[in-house]
Order: structure tokens, then sequence, then C-alpha cells
């Protein structure tokens, strides 16, 4: 069985992953405009969205990459690949956050950062990596030119600590290593009073607990996979209900927060897994596709949106009315993932084929569908939509 083919079976048989990446990146949306707009909180744990992003990108990263680099694919080709895969949005995300950066240093000065920070803020984050210094009016917040690229950061750091180290390792020292990740998210989520972890400098240690956790329950969940049953669409439906309601209800006390992390979603993700190829919610499928474009470039988007009802209607806090920017934010990300994301990753893995004919190593990324980075209808959501 070639490796095309091997991916695209198992893409057929873990279809609903995708539903559920659509899902979650909307709940990250309505979460930050509850949050980030002022507007009626709807999704009262939705930052939770970024570990079953992280849960994901274990178990789809182990399925598409996991062989193969253990085998013929290099260290240094796997970490350009992913590179690859993420930097466009990251780019976009960039750009479009220092634009309205600098926008609001020009029209209000005296509530932003100065020039200086706003510059090398952008500079660093466009490199995918975090401020280190305390901003007047950023504070200790890592990235921010665009809040959400603190998890794409994590995303890259385990990337390369599984392909380097983790990827040999056997299932024991990873629930090892699980376990030890989870008892110190539990300590810093205690002693910080939340688990919406990695964004500031003060938090980073929780990043890193949060992503360790989650890459290594994903990593796990494929481990065991050829041994859990085949549900069906029970499990889907299941499946969905528990992601939904581990986002969405509100209820904010650490203990259950955490619950829901360690217990929830990673049973979310195993009903998933049980579940197969399934359509539950219509219109899930479209935004698990463009669910990278939407976490990556809907903040700039609802700073604009703030800014300007502030500055026009006279209110710091939004209404129901700010969830009109949900289409909006949604059409923005498909006009993004279709004209810009998939040619910009196809002129990437051209040129990344090219080194590698050049370096005598036989790759097959051209032979790759610009839509998907790991084979023409194999795993769409081989992404980090964190």
């Amino acid at each position: 069985m070639t490796a095309a083919t091997a991916l695209t079976n198992a893409h057929d048989r873990y279809g609903l992953l995708d539903e559920l990446r659509g899902i979650a990146a909307l709940v990250v949306l309505l979460f930050h405009i509850g949050t980030r707009i002022g507007a009626p909180v709807v999704a009262a744990n939705g930052y939770l969205a970024v570990d079953f992003f992280f849960m994901l990108s274990g178990f789809v990263l182990a399925e598409a990459y996991g062989r193969r680099l253990t085998g013929e694919m290099t260290f240094a080709e796997f970490a350009m690949r992913r590179m690859a895969r993420m930097m466009p949005i990251v780019v976009l995300g960039v750009c479009l956050g220092t634009t309205y950066a600098l926008t609001r240093w020009y029209a209000a000065p005296s509530r932003s950062d100065d020039l200086p920070t706003i510059l090398g803020s952008a500079l660093l984050n466009g490199l995918l990596l975090p401020k280190w210094w305390h901003g007047s009016a950023t504070g200790w917040e890592v990235f921010p030119i665009n809040g959400p690229l603190w998890s794409l950061f994590f995303e890259i750091v385990i990337n390369l600590i599984w392909a380097a180290w983790l990827v040999a390792r056997r299932p024991g020292t990873l629930a090892l290593l699980a376990i030890l990740s989870l008892v110190s998210l539990c300590l810093l989520a205690r002693h910080h009073g939340t688990m919406d972890l990695g964004w500031s400098g003060p938090t980073l240690a929780g990043g890193m607990a949060r992503v360790s956790f989650g890459f290594l329950t994903g990593l796990l969940i494929h481990a065991a996979r050829d041994r859990l049953p085949v549900l069906g669409r029970g499990a889907a439906t299941i499946a969905i209900m528990v992601t939904v309601a581990a986002l969405a209800l509100p209820v904010s006390d650490v203990s259950w927060v955490v619950a829901m992390t360690a217990l929830a979603l990673p049973a979310a993700l195993v009903l998933a897994v049980c579940s197969g190829r399934q359509r539950i919610v219509p219109g899930a499928r479209f935004l698990g596709t463009i669910s990278y474009a939407v976490y990556g470039l809907h903040v700039p988007f609802l700073a604009l949106y703030s800014g300007l009802s502030e500055r026009f209607t006279g209110r710091s806090d939004a209404g129901f009315e700010a969830y009109l920017m949900v289409p909006v934010i949604l059409g923005v990300a498909a006009l993004a993932t279709t004209f810009y994301d998939r040619p910009a990753q196809r002129i990437l893995r051209k040129a990344l084929d090219a080194r590698y004919r050049q370096h005598g190593v036989e790759v097959s990324l051209a032979r790759k569908s610009p839509a998907n980075p790991v084979g023409a209808r194999g795993l769409r959501h081989e992404t980090a939509d964190s």
C-alpha cells in the first residue's frame, strides 16, 4: 500500500475530526468575541479548544508522519514541512495585527504601546517568537500583535520535540510524560487560578504544560487506535456533544476546567476516532477546511471592530450585535484559505521539492493537493489550528 493510499484510507476512517476541528475553531471565535469585545459570553471555556487542537495535532501528526519519521523522512524535512504549512497564515495574521497596532498608535498613542515595542513585537511575532518585555498597553502578552499565535509557537515546539525524540518512544514512556504534564498543569492552574495559560510571560510554563499534555494524549490515542471499537453515528453525536459542553458550559471553577481537559476532551477524541467518517453537523466540514485561517486571522478583525465600535458609539462593551462579525470573519477565512494560504503552500512545497531533489532525496510534496499538506484526499486536518 502506498503512503498516499494509506493516508486516504486513514481520512476515510477518521473524518469526524474535521468536523470537530471546525466546531472548535468556531467556539474560539465566539469566546474571543465575548472576552475581547465585551459582548455577552456564549462560550465560557472556549479557550479549551486550544487544548483540543493540541490533542488533534498529536493524533493526526502521528498518523501522517509517525512511520515516515522512523524511516525515510529526516528531522529537517519534517520541520520545513511544518513551517511551510503554518507560516503563510502566521505572516498574514501578523501583517493584519501590525496594521491595526500602528493605526491605534497613531490614533490613540496614550492607549497603545510605544512604536519601538510595536515594531519589535511585529518582528518577533512574524518569526513566531514571543515578545519578552513589558508593554505599556499589552503588558506581558507574548504575542501582542496577534494573540492566538502563542499556541502556534508551542505547537511548533512540541512538534519538533516529537520529531527529534518522542517519535521513537514507547507508549509507556508517553503515558508517564503525559501524567507528569497533567500534574504540572494542575499545579499551575491552581497557582494562577485559571487554565487559560501560555499567552503571557508569567504563564509560559503553563502553556508548555498544556501543549505537552494535549499532544501526548493525542499520541496515546493514536497508539491505541487499532484496539478501539467501531461505534458509528452514535459515538460521533456524543463526541460533538461532549466537545461543545466542555467548551461552552458556564462553569469557571478550576477543578471543573481541569476535568474537562483531562477527561472530557480526550473522551471526545476517542469517540470521534471510534465513529469513523460521519457527517453530523451541516457545514462543519467547511468550518474544518477554513479553521486554521479562522483561528490565525480573527483577532485583528475583532480588535478593529472593537476600536471602531468604541469610537463611534462611546461604549467600551459590545452587545449581541458583535456576533454579526462571525459570518464576516468566516468569509474572510474562506477567501484567505482559497486565494492565499493554499497558493502559498503550493509555492513553498515546490521550493522544498526542488531543494530535496538537489540533495538526491525523493519527496512527494508536489503530488499533494494544495488544500492538503499530507497527500491527495489525505488527512486535511494535519494542521496546527490551535
